[in-house]
C-alpha cells in the first residue's frame, strides 16, 4: 500500500477531498503525516520479521561504531558491553565510544510506509485514522469499527510474524531436558 493511497482513505472520513500528492500544502495533510509517521515507528520498534536482522557492527578507523540513520534500535549480544547513544555505540566497559572488536547483535530498521507488509500498513492506516478522527471530530460510533479493523490487521500481522519466525519449543532447554529424561 502506498502512503498516498492510505492518506486518501482517511481524508474522506474527515470530510476532506483526496489529494494527488503528499507534498501538497494541505492543513489536514500536515496533521495526518506526523500521525502516520509516529504510528509506523511505534509498530516497527517492536521488531518484526521484515525489519529485524542479525548484524555485526565494525569500528571505524577511530574505533567508533556508528549505526545507520535508518536504525531504530540495536540490541547487542550479552557478551558485548555496549549501548546505543545517539547514532553511535557506547562502550559501557571502558566508558568511551571506542571499541577494539566488532559488536554483533540484532538491529531493528526503520522502513518507509510504502515498504511495509500489507498487514502492517493496514494496522498503521486504521490506527492513524482512529487518532486523527478522534482528535478532529471526537469520539464517534465509526471508531469502534475502525478499531476492530486495526485489531484484525494487528492479529494478521502477528500471525504472519509467528509463521515467518518459526518459533519452536524444540529449541528450548526445557524441551531438551524432557527429551533426555524420556531417553533414560
Amino acid at each position: 500500500m502506498r502512503l498516498l493511497d492510505a492518506i486518501n482513505m482517511v481524508l474522506p472520513r474527515l470530510g476532506e477531498r483526496p489529494v494527488t500528492s503528499t507534498e501538497v500544502k494541505h492543513p489536514t495533510l500536515a496533521v495526518l503525516l506526523p500521525i502516520f509517521d509516529r504510528v509506523r515507528k511505534q509498530l516497527l520498534m517492536q521488531g518484526w520479521w521484515f525489519n529485524t536482522y542479525r548484524y555485526t557492527a565494525y569500528p571505524n578507523s577511530d574505533g567508533v561504531i556508528d549505526i545507520g540513520a535508518n536504525t531504530l534500535k540495536f540490541i547487542p549480544d550479552p557478551e558485548y558491553p555496549a549501548v546505543v547513544r545517539g547514532r553511535q555505540l557506547y562502550n559501557t566497559k571502558t566508558l568511551t565510544y571506542k571499541f577494539d572488536t566488532p559488536v554483533s547483535g540484532v538491529v531493528v530498521h526503520d522502513l518507509p510506509f510504502d515498504a511495509l507488509q500489507e498487514s502492517a500498513a493496514d494496522y498503521v492506516l486504521n490506527t492513524a485514522s482512529i487518532e486523527a478522527i478522534s482528535t478532529d471530530i471526537g469520539v464517534t460510533q465509526e471508531l469502534q469499527v475502525w478499531q476492530a479493523m486495526a485489531n484484525a490487521a494487528y492479529n494478521q500481522l502477528m500471525q504472519e510474524h509467528l509463521q515467518q519466525m518459526r518459533y519452536s519449543t524444540k529449541n528450548t532447554k526445557t524441551w531438551k531436558k524432557i527429551q533426555r529424561a524420556l531417553r533414560s
